[in-house]
């Protein structure tokens, strides 16, 4: 019975005191959900930057060379176009790393495999030895590491 009284005289406190809990609720849901939309949206911005920039070996024909196994860079030293194209690779990585650290995206499951596949080839790895003095050393563990790796 002492409930019932309890309520009975303090109605009002207690339903602003549910109404309180309710918004509460409200918020976290919509918390949440506003944080899935913008880790989609983030994941979205990423892939359009990558297509963007790997756009550009299909455009410039001579920066194929980038991707071959056996350049002769003796001969036909890294250009300018390839040195740019790498480097804007580069900082692509870069904030892609960034936004993992940041946990607004997740680790992508073979970026390991892609960072060591691309780095195998000459031109890629002579245009990153001249980079990366000029990256953040967190960001040259995270690159170098997945060298030699398959």
């Amino acid at each position: 019975m002492t409930w019932f009284h309890w309520l009975v005289d303090n109605w009002f406190t207690a339903l602003q005191s549910l109404a309180i809990l309710s918004g509460f609720a409200f918020t976290c849901i919509t918390l949440r959900r506003d944080e899935r939309s913008r880790w989609v949206s983030n994941l979205f911005e990423l892939t359009a930057h990558h297509r963007d920039v790997w756009t550009q070996i299909f455009t410039k024909p001579e920066l194929r060379r980038v991707l071959s196994s056996n350049p002769d860079l003796v001969r036909q030293p890294v250009t300018e176009n390839e040195t740019l194209f790498v480097s804007f690779l580069v900082l692509h990585l870069n904030s892609t790393h960034q936004a993992i650290k940041q946990r607004l995206i997740e680790l992508p499951e073979g970026l390991g495999a892609d960072i060591c596949m691309f780095f195998a080839h000459p031109i890629p790895r002579s245009v990153w030895n001249e980079l990366r003095k000029f990256q953040d050393k967190d960001f040259v563990i995270f690159v170098e590491s997945h060298f030699g790796k398959k």
